[in-house]
């Protein structure tokens, strides 16, 4: 990689090490010296060195919402040599630090929650374990800006599911984006994003109109269906391979029936069409033989999906069925008849809880909230899966009988529609396909038997359901390891992940982002 000189000026040279505490090898010292030289845009206060002497300082950057795998507990070659986290976004600024890298002959990964997870986003940055790396952490980058009239929003990549929401819906607008509100757009949108209104409207990277990346070389570009459109593909889906997307510009679509070009609605008020129950394990067939059958020919509008979870209190395995509009304002006779057609077949069963009262967007937006406890010790092991439509029985029934074995009250599964015919065409794929999200989640007490049986029903699980997928989810919930060569091949299309290599070729040709 080539050698810049001016992010090694003799400016930058002078630069002390007293502040970190410790002379700082000759090794690290380009490193350290760039990023605290004078020209350099960020405060050092925003970097973090692994060879610093402040390692919990070092160690609480790295720190994510998965304990799966602790920071401390990272192998050598997960641990990046510097992490920068941006306070503010500045494609100028995200680009210098890949001109660090580039000079330095270091790698880049990058992260923003959600998908994007902390333990994945470190060791898929490397292929050997000598490798070196930066990480840039974006999870700070929360600007909004809503163009209500044009029915547009820009958004860095920490926003979450909830701030977009949040603001969207005041001008009666919304994003097909993320179930959990706390996921961030970052990661949602580069693995694809399938989520709420996606049956309707495409899925999250159908909605995305240009985004702004940093690339290899440093540059800063802006990316659309007309400039450059190779990266427009491969980025909606498979966008960790290719650079730092900074900013995403999206198509909104209304919630409300009149939206306003002032705030006008509220998220909590905006009413959402649902019928919503709760089935205990006799009834769990019933349940997904009838969702089989009706979501497959369901109105568009309607988003339908069935949440595995385990009541903790008694420790009984239920099912979750929500049938939500997506189009709350517009509700047609089709989708009236269907709710009325599903409250009626729900009432021939018992039930746990059955309602077929409106919900609310905010309602919707926060639904999962609740299985994501804030807690220091939480874990979680997981994979995503695409099946065909319509749903094979064997698929029902396996999913029921795992369920069965599924050792901690704390995990779930989702079972979601997905994109119907996708108005666009992308690095996401799989088609007409239903996804399937599987959440080993526990809490970690230093019991490594336990952590072993969540992370053994998990690998089971996916064994069993395996003969039935059409591929996996690109979002690196369990993280993969060194020499793991198909990981990413299983995730997409065939043809898909060929024009992603050729892709990466042209864009990344040394590999400084993660390797496809």
């Amino acid at each position: 990689m080539k050698f810049s000189l001016f992010l090694l000026s003799a400016v930058a040279a002078c630069a002390s090490a007293a502040s970190l505490g410790e002379q700082v090898s000759p090794e690290n010292q380009p490193l350290y010296n760039s990023f605290t030289s004078s020209e350099f845009p960020y405060s050092p206060v925003d970097i973090e060195f692994r060879f610093q002497s402040d390692k919990d300082a070092y160690f609480k950057s790295l720190n994510v919402y998965n304990q799966l795998i602790r920071p401390h507990e990272f192998p050598s070659h997960a641990l990046p040599l510097a992490i920068v986290k941006p306070t503010k976004g500045n494609n100028t600024n995200i680009a210098a630090v890949v001109k660090v890298a580039e000079a330095l002959g270091l790698r880049v990964s990058a992260r923003s929650g959600g998908y994007m997870s902390g333990y994945s986003a470190n060791m898929a940055a490397v292929d050997k374990a000598s490798q070196d790396f930066l990480l840039v952490d974006l999870s700070k980058l929360q600007g909004i800006k809503i163009s209500a009239d044009k029915k547009i929003a820009e958004a860095e990549p920490g926003v979450t599911g909830a701030l977009l929401a949040a603001e969207t819906s005041k001008y009666g607008l919304m994003f097909a984006g993320p179930h959990t509100s706390r996921v961030t757009i970052g990661g949602f949108l580069l693995q694809g994003g399938m989520g709420v209104g996606s049956r309707l409207h495409g899925a999250g990277v159908d909605n995305v109109i240009g985004f702004d990346i940093v690339t290899a070389t440093g540059k800063v570009l802006y990316v659309d269906r007309k400039r450059n459109k190779e990266l427009f593909f491969a980025v909606r889906g498979g966008g960790q391979f290719f650079g730092i997307v900074t900013k995403f510009y999206l198509r909104l679509v209304p919630i409300a029936a009149k939206p306003s070009v002032e705030p006008a609605y509220n998220a909590s008020t905006i009413p959402i069409d649902q019928v919503f129950t709760i089935f205990d394990r006799p009834q769990a067939m019933d349940l997904m033989n009838y969702y089989a059958k009706f979501d497959y020919s369901a109105p568009k509008a309607l988003e339908n999906k069935i949440i595995f979870v385990v009541d903790a209190a008694t420790g009984n395995k239920q099912y979750l069925f929500a049938s939500q509009s997506a189009a709350p304002f517009n509700t047609s006779t089709a989708v009236t008849q269907a709710h009325a057609g599903m409250t009626e077949w729900y009432k021939t069963l018992p039930t746990v809880f059955a309602s077929s009262e409106p919900n609310t967007y905010s309602g919707v937006v926060h639904g999962g909230d609740d299985s994501w406890p804030d807690n220091d010790d939480l874990a979680y092991y997981a994979e995503d899966v695409w099946f065909k439509a319509p749903l094979d029985p064997r698929v029902t029934e396996t999913l029921v009988k795992q369920w069965d074995k599924v050792p901690s009250s704390m995990s779930s599964m989702a079972l979601n529609t997905g994109t119907w015919d996708a108005p666009t065409k992308s690095a996401l794929g799989f088609d007409r396909s239903y996804s399937l999200c599987i959440y080993s989640t526990w809490l970690r007490k230093g019991d490594a038997e336990e952590d072993q049986k969540n992370k053994k029903w998990l690998e089971e699980t996916i064994a069993a359901i395996k003969p039935y997928t059409l591929g996996f989810y690109a979002n690196e919930l369990r993280p993969r390891q060194l020499g793991e060569k198909k990981y990413w091949e299983r995730c997409y299309e065939k043809k898909t992940y060929k024009t992603l290599k050729c892709t990466k070729e042209k864009w990344d040709p040394e590999n400084m982002f993660k390797s496809l």
